[in-house]
């Protein structure tokens, strides 16, 4: 599974302006440069972040962005369906749970099972865990 682009460079701008850890809104040009997101592609995904209630858009001298909730309340799934990206690996583990072959297809179980695990996964890593992960140092 590859994950989408835009999953990618919302989630960086999100964990950008989460580790900036302020009340006073990021400029997009800032985040956008920092992540090396072009800051028309970033608007578009603020706008779509906004929306889904993850970021708080300010406009004007001084605006910018914040996260709209606690970096421990927003989830990487909360970035998969506020871009309204699929995260079901096939067909018939998505929402219409429907394929042609589902009677005779011996993979479905494991296309069910991987799913959950991704599901689990993607439900229970918040931005805040994102964040403490990269304050450990490496090990090498």
């Amino acid at each position: 599974m590859k994950v989408p682009t835009r999953v990618r460079y919302a989630l960086r701008a999100v964990v950008e302006i989460a580790e900036r850890n302020s009340d006073v809104p990021v400029p997009i040009r800032d985040f956008a440069r920092a992540q090396e997101i072009s800051t028309k592609y970033a608007k578009q995904l603020m706008s779509h972040l906004g929306k889904a209630g993850i970021v708080r858009g300010y406009r004007g001298v001084g605006g910018g962005y914040t996260l709209a909730r606690d970096p421990h309340e927003i989830t990487v799934l909360d970035i998969y369906t506020a871009l309204d990206e699929d995260v079901h690996l096939a067909p018939c583990v998505g929402p219409d749970l429907r394929c042609e072959r589902e009677d005779s297809c011996a993979a479905r179980d494991f296309w069910h099972r991987m799913s959950r695990v991704l599901l689990r996964e993607l439900r229970s890593t918040t931005i805040g865990d994102l964040l403490e992960n990269m304050k450990i140092p490496q090990r090498r």
